[in-house]
């Protein structure tokens, strides 16, 4: 009788919480987008202020509700006498799982994009090279809690809640649909998501067994470009139907074009990709922006292995040009067996949603299988 390989997801909410440094704006609310393009004008002025953003930080404990989708291989079986098929990860059998953390401006479907035969996916990938994955919308984005943009929505707290999830899914309570002990856990982010795996690894360096940071480099060379083509557009006006009940300090960019200035490289994108990308965005927090400059980066004590996957012309990270920039991050991972860094071809920032996105899943998973 035949098999033929796929995967199957468990869709659930947890409950975390975390005690984390909340920083506090020095600047009010935004009243309208008038004040957001002001802010961004000084934000990203020839002569801007040096000071910080926040006039000062303190300790919160707060409570999430997080989405996540725990996917598996699975075999498909045909029953006795032709039977329905049946399958699923053997009960006991230890799983090594990819724990997933998209970037700004999407929620966890960033990870199967598309869906379960799309070429974008990259669950199916994983799966395919027998990993089971767990993908999350980090708070603020799809069907997580969203909490005030401005004091909740950071970079330290996202971080709190990546290392409780990994937690809960070491010592088997994150939820009842994984029924196996988890052997390994590596932390594969893209963007402000590998900013936030990063931080795993310098601050929490035992929670994790190997990182992969895709459209990522140790600095930021375009986070202004990236700003002023998103000209902060209020998210609640941007697409009201979807974000109308959000706060002011949740942004977005303004249209398909600003999305492919920031994330595509043409003409290695499908345009129907871009514009279902753009209909499904999400918002980032002008908090979130501001405060990933905060997540520790050193990661000194890091053992496991860390794949720096980085686009060609990466806008955001490498202002569109990464040759000569992804080996700066190798400092920062000094014991790292190994640190070793891919830079793809004909890809922008949003690396998952270019034609050529299979062979860097490749080159992904097979550094995990050959190191880790």
């Amino acid at each position: 009788m035949g098999a033929a390989m796929a995967f199957q997801c468990s869709s659930f909410y947890t409950n975390v919480t975390v005690s984390a440094l909340s920083y506090l704006p020095a600047f009010p609310p935004f009243e309208n987008h008038y004040e957001t393009v002001a802010f961004l004008k000084g934000f990203t002025a020839r002569n801007a202020s040096t000071a910080s953003p926040f006039k000062g930080a303190v300790n919160v404990t707060e409570t999430f509700s997080i989405s996540a989708d725990f996917c598996w291989p699975f075999r498909s079986h045909h029953g006795p006498h032709g039977g329905p098929p049946y399958g699923g990860p053997p009960n006991g059998e230890p799983l090594d799982v990819q724990l997933l953390t998209h970037g700004l401006g999407f929620d966890k479907s960033y990870w199967n994009f598309y869906g379960e035969s799309s070429e974008y996916n990259y669950i199916n990938a994983a799966t395919g090279a027998g990993y089971a994955t767990l993908s999350y919308d980090r708070i603020g984005n799809g069907l997580s809690s969203i909490p005030d943009p401005y004091t909740l929505q950071q970079a330290p707290i996202e971080l709190a809640v990546l290392e409780q999830l990994t937690i809960k899914l070491r010592d088997g309570t994150l939820d009842s649909c994984i029924r196996q002990p988890v052997r390994k856990v590596f932390h594969v982010g893209h963007s402000f998501g590998s900013a936030l795996s990063h931080g795993v690894a310098a601050k929490s360096p035992g929670l994790s067994d190997g990182v992969i940071l895709t459209g990522y480099a140790a600095i930021t060379l375009g986070g202004g470009p990236f700003a002023i083509s998103s000209g902060l557009h209020l998210a609640k006006e941007n697409q009201p139907e979807r974000f109308g009940n959000h706060s002011t300090g949740s942004l977005t960019w303004g249209d398909e074009l600003a999305n492919q200035y920031s994330f595509l490289t043409a003409p290695y994108f499908d345009p129907k990709v871009l514009a279902y990308a753009e209909a499904h965005k999400f918002p980032f927090s002008i908090s979130e922006f501001l405060t990933q400059g905060l997540i520790e980066t050193n990661a000194t004590a890091f053992t496991g292995p860390v794949l720096l996957m980085a686009a060609d012309t990466d806008l955001i990270f490498c202002q569109s040009d990464c040759v000569g920039i992804v080996d700066q991050l190798a400092p920062f991972f000094p014991a790292a067996a190994p640190f070793e860094t891919y830079i793809q071809p004909n890809t922008g920032h949003g690396m998952n949603l270019h034609y050529n996105a299979t062979a860097m899943y490749g080159v992904v998973n097979k550094f995990l299988k050959d190191h880790a």
